[in-house]
């Protein structure tokens, strides 16, 4: 998630409300329950009730709350509305937590997730929307005062921002756009699954595609939609290489042990202009359920346009694992960077850094770019 987009949320945190006026508003509240959901697997298990108006605190509050809770933690919303720039903030929350998302309710609150709520609910890494259920969205407007057009296309262009962040169609907005908000336009099911509102089984995370490099050479490409730990923004690449004479030993043993033959390298690539952490050779690895499989450095890292890049050789194993990962699969890139000592008594520290990558279409690249 590109730092640039969490500040543009917050340098346009004007009063914006997306609650239909005649709902009574009251503050979200966050709950741990044990709920059965039908479509879920398992269809009961301990999940985060969120229910109520979202408000400037419910971002911070729901951090504090969820800050225990497992990945893939499902959060079951029941909200009317309330601040466009907190509904996305809390989707954010959501997403860099790596939670899934429900419409729930509660014996005082309808399955319903409406206005500012609808954006929030796309921060879940899967996203589901149950029978009887309903997802709805207008126009946002300001409460205090009239939003001027310049703010206006500000906030469009945020929220343009936001839904591509999310994986979510940009059409979305058009169904807000063209919904004056004193009403409320209600997605099918089958709309929300083409807008992948409802993922139905895909991931969230974007796709690897390919790409061909200045040379004409051809590589698998995919971009970290989150970073924990960090808002560094990281692309993957993947490529078959040729190693030479002067690589690194255990590079050349990953080639020597691989029985394909087919030497497959990473190119990790880091925007950043901290020079500094780039000197260090920074440990990387790629994780798959729960292994691990570390990557070999070949060469240093290279200064490229506005940040650093390296090639890593991948073991054969993670090759193999990735091939046979389900497309809604999504892996973790982890990154032990070394921080130097601030003085010359003092001891360099490793600090991680997780990125999140999905696996969709990698094994139709990984086959263009081998020709197998």
């Amino acid at each position: 998630m590109p730092i640039q987009l969490v500040r543009q949320i917050q340098a346009i945190a004007l009063c914006i409300s997306l609650c239909l006026v005649s709902i009574a508003s009251w503050a979200m509240s966050f709950e741990k329950q044990e709920r059965c959901i039908d479509g879920l697997n398992p269809k009961c298990q301990t999940m985060i009730l969120a229910i109520g108006q979202i408000d400037k605190e419910s971002p911070a509050q729901f951090k504090t709350f969820s800050k225990d809770f497992p990945r893939g933690t499902w959060v079951a919303i029941s909200s009317p509305g309330g601040n466009l720039i907190a509904g996305m903030q809390l989707g954010l929350a959501i997403r860099e937590a790596g939670f899934n998302t429900v419409i729930g309710n509660s014996d005082y609150s309808p399955p319903e997730c409406l206005s500012a709520c609808a954006y929030t609910f796309l921060g879940g890494v899967s996203r589901k929307l149950t029978p009887g259920s309903r997802y709805g969205l207008h126009q946002f407007r300001g409460t205090d005062k009239v939003i001027s057009a310049e703010e206006a296309q500000k906030i469009s262009a945020t929220m343009a921002k936001y839904v591509d962040a999310m994986g979510v169609d940009r059409r979305l907005l058009d169904y807000a756009e063209l919904t004056t908000s004193d009403k409320i336009t209600t997605l099918t099911l089958a709309q929300a699954q083409v807008l992948k509102v409802d993922t139905g089984g895909q991931s969230s995370y974007p796709r690897w595609h390919l790409e061909a490099t200045a040379d004409a050479k051809l590589l698998a490409l995919n971009s970290g939609l989150l970073t924990a730990g960090s808002q560094i923004p990281v692309t993957l690449g993947v490529l078959p290489v040729a190693l030479k004479a002067k690589e690194s030993k255990d590079a050349k043993i990953v080639a020597n042990n691989n029985p394909n033959k087919d030497v497959l390298a990473c190119l990790i690539y880091y925007k950043s202009a901290d020079a500094a952490t780039f000197a260090n050779n920074n440990p990387h690895s790629i994780q798959i359920g729960s292994t691990v499989y570390p990557l070999v450095l070949v060469g240093t890292w290279q200064e490229k346009t506005g940040g650093y890049q390296a090639t890593f050789v991948m073991p054969n194993p993670l090759v193999e694992a990735l091939l046979q990962s389900p497309e809604d699969a999504v892996i973790t890139l982890r990154a032990d960077f070394i921080k130097p000592p601030k003085s010359n008594t003092s001891i360099a520290s490793a600090s991680p850094v997780l990125t999140y990558f999905g696996v969709g279409n990698f094994k139709t690249s990984v086959q263009a770019l081998l020709k197998r």
